[in-house]
This record gives structure tokens, C-alpha cells and sequence, in this order.
């Protein structure tokens, strides 16, 4: 895990300073495998799943992936939450848009999705206040033949590690054993719950004074790739 500046990045204030920083393990398990499958389970739609497409764009084109799955909610569970409906409607946005980059990226989705390469899945466990130690076996079995699922945003976080205020130094495998594939969190910190975090991180972030958990200032990218 990266070592993090406090005075160097929490000034930033254009987008979350990481404070923990897994990504060189994130790509290098995805690089080690043979046609990797990667899933992604979303969180909210509007500006939020824009930049999730992106990323399954680019782990499609330019990235190690061979096919993609984006898990999103059948129903909103909270009123931003992404549907099938908003990746549909946010694709074909993206074809049309006057960017010539964006309409590119909506372009490759769009093939991506009729030739099979990117599938967008949901399931009502989704939409119950369970974490997910307690995913039931049918959405247990489909995220096991995954080589990484990427769990995006606070609340999946919360039901990743188990919302409860673990000490923050608490390792991050520790928390995620259960998951029954590879697992990385992108996720801005948006409530108390963390683990995974460095002892020297943490305490300059409480030397601070301002609740570092809450503020939407900091973000992390956490992976475990497995025993």
C-alpha cells in the first residue's frame, strides 16, 4: 500500500485524495490471468455510472479484460441508485454525445453489450439490507468465476467489510475472505466505516481535526487477489 501526504493532497479539492492505494496489485492479478472476467457492481446512475462505464470501457479495450459484468440494482433501493434502464439510457447518451471521445466510448459499449462481451446483470438481493457475506448462493456462484469484482461506491463498501466501526488498521483481506472472487473497493469515504488503512495514515488524518471518514475528501482503492 502507498504511503500518503497529508498536506501534500488534502487541499485537493478537485477529487478525493487517496489514502490507500491497491491499484499496482488490482492490475497485475488482472494481467496474470488468461481472458480475464471481470465484474463490476455499481452503485449510483447519473454522473456516478458515467465514469463506471468508462472504466468498463477501458478495461474492454485497453485494459486486461475479456468480458465484463455490471451487476446494477433491479429497483432503486435509494432514489440515485443505478437500473438496467440508466445504463441503457446513459449508452446511448454517450453515442450521440458532440464528444468525439464520449460518443466513441458509447459506440464500443453499445457493440459490446449485442456481441457479448459486456453484460449488464442484477439481482434482488441488490436491494436488501444484508452485507455480502450473506449474498445468496445463485449470485455467490455467478461472482465466483469472476478474476476480480470491483465494488464501487460507500454503501458497497459497508456491505463489503461489514458495517460496523472496525478499527482502520484492520487489513482489508482480513474483512473480505468471504467474497467469493478476487475483490477490489473504489470507493470515497462518505461514512465511518474503513479498514486497510496504514497506522501512520491514520493518524495524520485524526491529527487533522476534521472527520476525515465523513468529509468526501478522501478515497481508497483496496484489492485482494486471493490466497
Amino acid at each position: 500500500m502507498n504511503s500518503f501526504d497529508i498536506t501534500a493532497s488534502a487541499g485537493d479539492a478537485q477529487s478525493p485524495a487517496l489514502i490507500a492505494d491497491d491499484s499496482p496489485l488490482l492490475w497485475s492479478a488482472l494481467a496474470a490471468a488468461s481472458n480475464p472476467r471481470v465484474c463490476v457492481i455499481a452503485d449510483n446512475a447519473g454522473r456516478e455510472l458515467l465514469p463506471d462505464l468508462v472504466l468498463v470501457d477501458h478495461l474492454l479495450t485497453s485494459g486486461p479484460a475479456a468480458e465484463a459484468v455490471l451487476y446494477v440494482k433491479p429497483s432503486p433501493y435509494y432514489v440515485s441508485d443505478a437500473t438496467t434502464t440508466d445504463v441503457l439510457a446513459t449508452v446511448d447518451r454517450l453515442r450521440v454525445a458532440p464528444g468525439q471521445e464520449a460518443g466513441r466510448i458509447g459506440r464500443r459499449l453499445w457493440q459490446a453489450m449485442n456481441g457479448g462481451t459486456l453484460m449488464v446483470r442484477t439481482h434482488e438481493f441488490f436491494c436488501a439490507p444484508l452485507p455480502f457475506h450473506d449474498m445468496p448462493a445463485d449470485l455467490r456462484a455467478e461472482l465466483s468465476g469472476a478474476t476480480m469484482t470491483i465494488s464501487k461506491g460507500d454503501l458497497n463498501y459497508r456491505r463489503l467489510v461489514g458495517d460496523q466501526l472496525w478499527d482502520a488498521t484492520t487489513p482489508f483481506a482480513e474483512r473480505v475472505r468471504h467474497f467469493p472472487s478476487p475483490v477490489a473497493a473504489l470507493r470515497t469515504l462518505k461514512s465511518d466505516v474503513v479498514v486497510g488503512l496504514d497506522a501512520p495514515v491514520v493518524a495524520g488524518l485524526d491529527t487533522t481535526g476534521e472527520p476525515w471518514r465523513t468529509s468526501g475528501k478522501y478515497g481508497l482503492i483496496q484489492a485482494y487477489a486471493g490466497t
